[in-house]
């Protein structure tokens, strides 16, 4: 299941939309009446006036995600593969401490696990990995830490990083018996748009590159104990024609999706009440070592 928060305090909104509206005014687009649609990571809107998406992401992490993300659509879309298009404007724009992208409004509708599994296998099997960069969840989370809320308690804050630096030892271990492709890095219905064409493509590409072809397919099965989504992730699996819950280094696998769960939060919880607190239910069931806790969207 997708995090789609959306709710923040009304100076983060405000920050915001003085962001959007800089960077929109750059790039020759008007932001006013600029819908927020998404917030987990990063601020999605929605512009009134142009079928443009507008994506900010804050710091270090952000600007890095920024560059990377907008070279790996290009590299995509001259490909063909089922990506989402950029808009035609220069990118990515920097605004402060926020980088902002701008993409193409696509379709949505309701998707179905079967949906999910047509754009993955096209991008698993067909699409080059010619300079794309490679997936490295180890940096980015360290980052996100370094630049934590206060919010974060310091005795939650050295867990993750233990729980981070165990979770890499482990992954070094099986790294060379998993074979490796172009992955998306965070496949869900929630990333999921239709072309003008009707073709379903995916959205989202922050951690889009070369890496574990599993690592695809763990965010619905992390999806089907934490969410409560067994018939989905069945579903899914019978579309996909692989179980990754099966393979010995799924454990670890498993372990480093959650952990991205908690982690991907981490620089505003201060300004996200709703959200700081579902990330501190999140926590403390890791902690408590509860494999089946149920965790709730982030609102």
């Amino acid at each position: 299941m997708a995090d789609v928060a959306t709710a923040i305090s009304p100076d983060r909104a405000a920050e915001l939309r003085a962001v959007i509206s800089n960077a929109c005014a750059e790039v020759g687009f008007v932001s006013d009446g600029a819908e927020l649609i998404k917030y987990t990571v990063n601020a999605v809107f929605r512009l009134q006036h142009t079928p443009v998406i507008v994506r900010v992401g804050t710091g270090t992490v952000g600007r890095l995600r920024g560059h990377r993300l907008v070279s790996v659509a290009r590299l995509l879309a001259d490909q063909g593969a089922p990506t989402a298009p950029l808009a035609r404007v220069p990118q990515p724009i920097a605004v402060g401490e926020h980088t902002v992208t701008f993409w193409r409004e696509l379709g949505e509708r309701s998707w179905a696990p079967e949906d999910l599994a047509i754009p993955l296998k096209q991008l698993h099997s067909a699409v080059r990995s010619d300079g794309l960069p490679g997936w490295d969840p180890f940096g980015h989370a360290f980052a996100r830490l370094d630049e934590a809320d206060d919010a974060l308690c310091r005795g939650d804050r050295q867990w993750l990083r233990d729980q981070w630096a165990a979770a890499e030892e482990e992954y070094r271990r099986w790294q060379s018996q998993i074979p490796l492709g172009v992955i998306h890095g965070d496949p869900h219905a929630g990333n999921l748009l239709a072309d003008e064409a009707g073709r379903i493509v995916m959205c989202d590409l922050d951690e889009t590159g070369v890496g574990p072809l599993a690592w695809d397919l763990v965010p619905q099965a992390v999806g089907a104990i934490r969410f409560a989504r067994a018939d989905y992730y069945r579903r899914f699996v019978a579309a996909y024609g692989a179980d990754v819950t099966t393979e010995p280094y799924w454990s670890v696998l498993r372990c480093i999706r959650e952990l991205i769960m908690v982690t991907s939060v981490l620089t505003d919880l201060g300004k996200r009440p709703e959200v700081a607190a579902e990330h501190a239910h999140r926590i403390a069931s890791l902690r408590a070592g509860d494999a089946n806790a149920i965790w709730h969207r982030y609102q």
